[in-house]
């Protein structure tokens, strides 16, 4: 199971505010802000074979970046498999954007 609620955002120092953004955009379930329902990470996307939902959230978190947090630019994401607990979190490594 992909917890997308324990993402982790390397590349971002301290508690800016630009780390409590994108905390906010990738934990946030799409459809569930009122006057933006494109906000958030469309999590019918955990439904999908796991090869699938990585490269979807992939791509997610690119664009949700890029609409909603322009003064980032992620450059990788990838996954960390914990087998004891059975969990997969996702780890965005952001940069400042130019």
């Amino acid at each position: 199971m992909i917890d997308l609620q324990n993402v982790q955002i390397i590349g971002i120092r301290g508690d800016s505010e630009i780390l409590r953004n994108l905390k906010v955009i990738y934990t946030t379930p799409q459809g569930t802000v009122p006057f933006d329902r494109a906000f958030g990470i469309d999590i019918s996307i955990l439904d999908e074979p796991l090869n699938i939902a990585k490269g979807k959230l992939t791509v997610a978190y690119i664009n949700q970046a890029k609409q909603y947090e322009p003064r980032v630019k992620v450059k990788e994401v990838s996954f960390a498999i914990d087998s004891e607990n059975g969990t997969i979190t996702p780890k965005v490594v952001v940069e400042s954007g130019s």
